[in-house]
């Protein structure tokens, strides 16, 4: 068990480090306010995408995709029930930081940072279940995320939400296990490492915008409290839910691991490209990785005892 802890630990540093050179670059003039943009686009219709679909890009059978309905009923159920939270205690906050914090509380970097831990616990077979609960969340934030940030009522919503290279690609991942196919060779080795710039680039842009913040802002109550539930109290919670309904040990550790991961990283992207707060969302994003060092191992050692 220490052991895992220890990865999980340097699982979360190596976010951190990533973060760190987006600050030093910063410091340096290397990315500036006339060249962050591009990067933004690059993460977010390239980089994001690809990550995605290569997430679909894997062999499936019958008998494992039935076994992973439960855990993305359970993925589903908890974007969900974190909605319903964050309407009710975000209501009155402005507009721009409302979008962050809705956003914020529905969705964990459970992709970046979630999967190579479950490699860790549990091997590739906890890769697949991690992949597939991942699905439920990514439609969500490119439909319902997304729709924080952006208003229907302008005409954009179809063009920038359905039609969004990340939908897209939704799609095409539905198409590829409906017929159990797979992207073939070199064409499946790019799709897979264009996706692997995704957490260092959004990592980066966030330790770029923190270089640029007032230490005051890092600690924001709004900041401490997303990050407090989105660490702690909302796997916690889920944790029990799911021993009192009886499901099983290794679903139950799965989707508690996937849901204590700190906020995820393309928040900020999100709220630069689509008008929110970035310079909060980034904030909200860097404090929750630097307490998920501490707060990801407590939680899994926690979630042991329940």
């Amino acid at each position: 068990m220490s052991d895992i802890v220890s990865r999980m630990i340097d699982t979360q540093l190596l976010l951190f480090l990533y973060m760190l050179c987006g600050y030093i670059v910063s410091r340096l003039r290397i990315i500036r306010e006339d060249n962050r943009e591009v990067l933004v686009r690059v993460l977010m219709d390239v980089a994001m995408p690809m990550m995605v679909l290569n997430a679909f890009n894997k062999p499936t059978d019958a008998a494992a995709l039935r076994a992973s309905l439960g855990v993305m009923a359970i993925a589903a159920a908890s974007c969900l029930v974190t909605w319903g939270i964050g309407s009710v205690l975000w209501r009155r906050q402005p507009d721009n930081k409302r979008k962050v914090l809705m956003y914020a509380s529905m969705f964990s970097n459970a992709g970046n940072a979630g999967l190579p831990v479950l490699n860790l616990v549990f091997g590739t077979e906890g890769v697949f279940y991690g992949s597939m609960y991942l699905i439920p969340p990514r439609i969500l934030q490119w439909t319902v995320g997304m729709g924080f940030f952006l208003k229907p009522k302008k005409g954009a919503f179809v063009k920038n939400v359905l039609l969004n290279p990340m939908v897209v690609v939704v799609y095409i991942g539905f198409a590829l296990m409906a017929f159990n196919w797979q992207i073939p060779g070199v064409f499946g080795t790019a799709i897979a490492r264009l996706g692997d710039m995704t957490a260092p680039l959004s990592m980066i842009l966030i330790g770029a915008t923190l270089s640029q913040m007032k230490p005051r802002a890092l600690v924001d109550p709004a900041v401490l409290l997303v990050s407090a539930l989105r660490l702690l109290v909302f796997p916690l919670c889920a944790a029990l839910a799911l021993r009192l309904i009886g499901v099983d040990r290794m679903t139950m550790d799965l989707c508690v691991i996937l849901l204590a991961m700190p906020i995820a990283s393309n928040t900020a992207a999100m709220a630069e490209r689509y008008g929110g707060d970035y310079v909060f969302a980034s904030a909200c994003v860097s404090v929750s990785t630097l307490l998920s060092v501490v707060t990801v191992p407590v939680i899994t050692w926690l979630c042991q005892l329940i």
